[in-house]
């Protein structure tokens, strides 16, 4: 492992325009390494780097860029290495309580097996423990979390906003975007496959489906968020808590939530803060017209598919969410 050579590391934080850059040093595979920061134009700070790379990426094909593969609920403990020991059994019991200490194996068994990883997880799953000591049969450790204070693993929600707000809709413009983002591939019980054509990014979020976790994919043709099995070796890219930039004078941050979801004709907005302005967007990024008064939006006449709803609250703060029309 060696640190980032492409900038002086002040380990400062990035400035406040979208694309300015910092960095940040922290133990990772029992070593200290460097790793570049940039602020995004969803206003917050990334790595701009995958976890286990050496570098920022400068190509579709720069294999030094790439990184670890994690699979969902696990931590930095050697599994996630591209040439990690792939194991067709499960640990017992089969999720994050049944791993020991050092324990390097890549469970994955088969299409749909109940020998993946965490097969059996469900929706109320957590991947934000602090680390190993902290972990239970239902929450996994967040590896970001060693990247330091207020660092963690994105929610697929924070994906899906840092899309729009980056323009990304293929894997041209997700390289080009501030985050730098590269087609690492995937791995899974029959190998590595699809390095330098796509992308797989975990989030935080478990999904409505059994055994799954929500992830980012892109491609030569498209940039969406969607469910896989936990089993899959995936990328991972941390994100700083926006809580960590507020000083003792800023707002406390509102709970908000979008309702029923998905949607067939309303979708109704709950808050704690007076709505200033509701803007929706679909996965390319194109504006959206939508009726919106009462906390409420009329999309009965969107194409069925999932959008990105804005929503600006006159304290200043901004909440992105998704929502699926069907």
């Amino acid at each position: 492992m060696q640190s980032v050579k492409s900038q002086t590391c002040t380990l400062s934080d990035p400035g406040n325009t979208p694309g300015d850059v910092g960095c940040v040093s922290f133990n990772y595979r029992s070593q200290t390494v460097t790793y570049a920061t940039v602020r995004v134009a969803d206003g917050k700070i990334w790595l701009q780097q995958n976890l286990g790379s050496t570098k920022v990426a400068s190509s579709l094909t720069d294999t030094d860029a790439y990184g670890d593969l994690f699979q969902w609920g696990r931590w930095d403990d050697g599994h996630q290495l591209r040439n990690s020991v792939i194991k067709a059994t499960s640990p017992v019991p089969n999720n994050p309580s049944g791993l020991s200490d050092g324990d390097t194996g890549f469970y994955s068994a088969g299409y749909n097996s109940s020998s993946n990883w965490w097969s059996d997880g469900v929706t109320s799953d957590e991947w934000s423990a602090e680390n190993v000591s902290a972990f239970t049969a239902t929450i996994g450790a967040d590896p970001c979390k060693a990247v330091g204070q207020n660092w963690r693993l994105p929610t697929v929600e924070e994906l899906d906003a840092a899309l729009v707000a980056e323009n990304i809709s293929e894997f041209n413009s997700a390289l080009s975007s501030h985050l730098k983002l590269v087609p690492a591939g995937m791995k899974d019980y029959s190998g590595l496959y699809s390095p330098g054509s796509r992308l797989y990014l975990w989030s935080s979020s478990s999904s409505p489906y059994t055994g799954s976790g929500q992830h980012l994919y892109i491609s030569q043709y498209s940039a969406l968020t969607n469910s896989a099995g936990r089993d899959g070796g995936m990328s991972v890219r941390c994100i700083k808590d926006p809580s960590s930039m507020l000083g003792t004078s800023d707002f406390k941050k509102s709970t908000t939530s979008v309702y029923p979801n998905p949607a067939h004709d309303m979708v109704y907005i709950k808050a704690d803060s007076a709505i200033q302005n509701v803007q929706i967007t679909d996965m390319a990024g194109r504006k959206i017209e939508a009726h919106y008064s009462d906390n409420r939006i009329n999309v009965q006449d969107f194409p069925d598919g999932a959008y990105i709803v804005e929503i600006t609250l006159k304290n200043g703060e901004k909440i992105s969410k998704k929502i699926i029309k069907k």
